[in-house]
């Protein structure tokens, strides 16, 4: 089973066989891109973000322009090796946004990140850095296989409360899944990355412990491609 020997491909021991998983799935799992070290070191530094110091505790955007570790994190020689690859060129950084998802967090809806950032299909991808280890019952992934061959799908607006620790625009809509795909539970261990193709349907599950899952995002985009800025993230192409 494909989803199966997924698990078990790392870019660094079997770079053709996981880019084509990669292209199959619209997702790959790398472990070890983080040292533990690295990962305490990311979350230290958040608590003296500005979402931190104000207790609201919602998703901080662009981190990196607060602190220069978040850059530094994006700039990561393995993140940017992989990326390379995935979106067939040379890699811009595009987004930071760190997650604290503190205990009763509400999950992020299931969505495809090219809704937000409107760029030309196979030339955006995302890196969803696990600072902690992640799993279902933890606000963990949920994503579907094979899904980014649709393209953009179809989106319904929701009306639910807001929740002040998720990102704002987390809940106003959900992508509308064909029958055909089913979801996927994924567990991502500390400093491993979930690398996200841009129109892959995914989400993330509320977070039911009682301990924070600290999650690092960077998004990145092929040198020269176009993209929405983006009126909350204002977005802009980063020299790594």
């Amino acid at each position: 089973m494909l989803k199966e020997k997924a698990k078990t491909l790392s870019f660094f021991t079997d770079p053709e066989e996981a880019l084509a998983s990669y292209h199959e799935l619209g997702y790959h799992i790398e472990e070890n891109i983080f040292t533990p070290e690295e990962c305490e070191q990311l979350i230290a530094a958040s608590r003296d973000l500005e979402n931190a110091k104000s207790e609201t505790y919602r998703p901080q955007m662009m981190p990196h322009r607060q602190n220069e570790i978040y850059l530094t994190a994006m700039r990561h020689p393995k993140l940017v090796a992989i990326m390379n690859k995935l979106v067939d060129g040379k890699a811009m950084g595009l987004q930071t946004e760190f997650f604290y998802c503190k205990p009763g967090t509400r999950g992020f809806s299931l969505h495809q990140d090219n809704f937000f950032v409107q760029a030309p299909y196979g030339v955006f991808a995302s890196a969803w850095v696990a600072l902690t280890d992640t799993y279902p019952e933890k606000g963990g992934l949920i994503a579907y296989p094979g899904s980014h061959k649709e393209g953009l799908l179809p989106v319904r607006k929701l009306e639910l409360a807001k929740d002040a620790a998720q990102d704002p625009n987390a809940n106003n809509e959900e992508t509308v899944v064909p029958e055909k795909y089913q979801p996927i539970n994924a567990v991502v261990p500390r400093g491993a990355a979930f690398f996200i193709h841009g129109h892959v349907v995914h989400g993330s599950n509320p977070n039911k412990t009682n301990e924070w899952r600290y999650v690092l995002l960077n998004t990145y985009i092929r040198q020269g491609e176009s993209f929405r800025p983006g009126n909350y993230a204002q977005r802009e192409a980063i020299e790594l």
